[in-house]
């Protein structure tokens, strides 16, 4: 994929807006205007011959003027300033490199991404390396970004509010519609639950998609690693499993 190509994506994100509630009348919102660091990343190689889409669950917010400004809902989708937003320290602002940005999903998945090695993300692409060309970019045939579109307290699962989940899930389905994946695959069950819930009949709208859902990677929690359900399997076990049925096989194979 070209740069122009991944340039025009990004700007068909930015302009696309979803309808809202929003004390108890609907607005029409356009989130990645609001949050540009916020649209998805997408690898160079995102559709040479696979397109897989991978959501994890939410950015954290680390400095004291962050932590305040994510507090309210109303006030971090709508109400604060675009000034004050744009201030935020994760948002840096003055790095011109994306992959530079904590709030910018290219800094997780970009190969010089400042926090690509961190544990969450390197467990991810250690396990695309298996199916991946030795040396070659482990997350080049994906797209990513985070579920929730209010950044969590650091060190905390996000305290999703209605407006959180609502956001979170139509603007979800604007990326589905718009990069055309042929897997969706949550890193993060609370994420996938919540779309269940909000998007019934998703399947249907996206019949040729592959949706899969695993438990998040981050070594907090550790079910990555450790063997749990009916199969005694590991969320790292699954996902490896998953990719060499149903992504690396050449073949598809719908699955949950």
């Amino acid at each position: 994929m070209t740069k122009d190509v991944q340039q025009q994506l990004k700007e068909q994100l930015k302009q696309e807006k979803i309808e809202v509630e929003v004390d108890g009348s609907k607005r029409g919102f356009a989130v990645f205007e609001r949050f540009p660091d916020f649209v998805p990343y997408i690898a160079k190689g995102y559709g040479d011959s696979k397109k897989i889409l991978l959501i994890w669950e939410s950015y954290y917010a680390s400095y004291k003027e962050s932590i305040e400004a994510v507090k309210s809902p109303a006030k971090w989708y709508f109400d604060t300033p675009q000034e004050d937003i744009d201030k935020l320290k994760e948002f840096r602002k003055g790095k011109k490199e994306e992959h530079l940005r904590e709030w910018n999903f290219a800094s997780k998945m970009h190969p010089d991404g400042r926090d690509r090695k961190s544990r969450t993300f390197a467990n991810v692409a250690n396990v695309f390396k298996e199916f991946i060309p030795k040396g070659e970019d482990p997350f080049r045939y994906c797209a990513g970004y985070n579920f929730y579109l209010r950044p969590a307290k650091e060190m905390e699962s996000i305290k999703d509010k209605p407006i959180d989940r609502e956001i979170a899930a139509k603007t979800l389905r604007k990326v589905i519609d718009i990069l055309n994946p042929e897997y969706v695959v949550f890193l993060s069950k609370k994420s996938y639950g919540v779309f269940k819930k909000e998007c019934k009949g998703f399947k249907q709208e996206f019949p040729s998609v592959v949706f899969a859902a695993f438990a998040h990677p981050s070594p907090l929690h550790n079910w990555w690693n450790r063997k749990h359900g009916k199969d005694k399997l590991s969320a790292k076990e699954r996902f490896t499993q998953f990719l060499r049925d149903n992504v690396f096989n050449n073949k598809q194979q719908i699955k949950q």
